[in-house]
């Protein structure tokens, strides 16, 4: 039953990734709901679900962007990966430390793809512009998924035996 509840949180969070999310836009950057919940799922639970989650918003996110096919899947399924092995490395992933670094660099790894997509196009770049936006896109990132942990801790709670991996 826990599995639904997962479908209907990733479902959610697609549609406020494609609906809701571009509406807000704070001085133009589109927060990255999608990486906070594909990390608090590969923290919290089953990194084969997390894995799951992640192809299928990474898909669907890459169809409705209408960019080059496979940046989102890639960072989220690296997302998955990297905090996968960081759980079974032994490290404590119960605390804000590990999510919030996860979240960081998924969101410094994002936004140097799309940028090294605009090398060919862009004459002059705007640095201080372009680091302000990404420091910005960084602790929007932090923001929600710190208001997306106890939904996610609520949706997969472990059960007494169960193997991550």
């Amino acid at each position: 039953m826990r599995w639904l509840w997962l479908v209907v949180l990733a479902g959610l969070t697609f549609y406020a990734q494609v609906a809701w999310l571009p509406l807000v836009r704070p001085l133009g950057v589109v927060p990255n709901l999608a990486l906070g919940l594909v990390v608090l799922v590969a923290l919290e639970g089953r990194a084969l679900g997390a894995l799951v989650v992640a192809l299928a918003l990474g898909c669907g996110l890459d169809i409705i962007s209408g960019g080059n096919f496979g940046i989102w899947m890639g960072t989220l399924v690296l997302a998955v990966l990297v905090a996968a092995w960081i759980r079974r490395s032994g490290l404590e992933t119960g605390g804000w430390l590990v999510p919030a670094v996860l979240v960081l660099a998924g969101t410094v790894v994002m936004t140097l793809l799309v940028w090294s997509a605009l090398v060919g196009v862009v004459a002059r770049w705007p640095v201080g512009s372009l680091v302000g936006r990404l420091v910005l896109e960084c602790l929007l990132n932090l923001g929600l998924m710190s208001l997306l942990r106890p939904v996610v801790r609520r949706t997969i709670k472990p059960e007494p035996g169960d193997l991550y991996g």
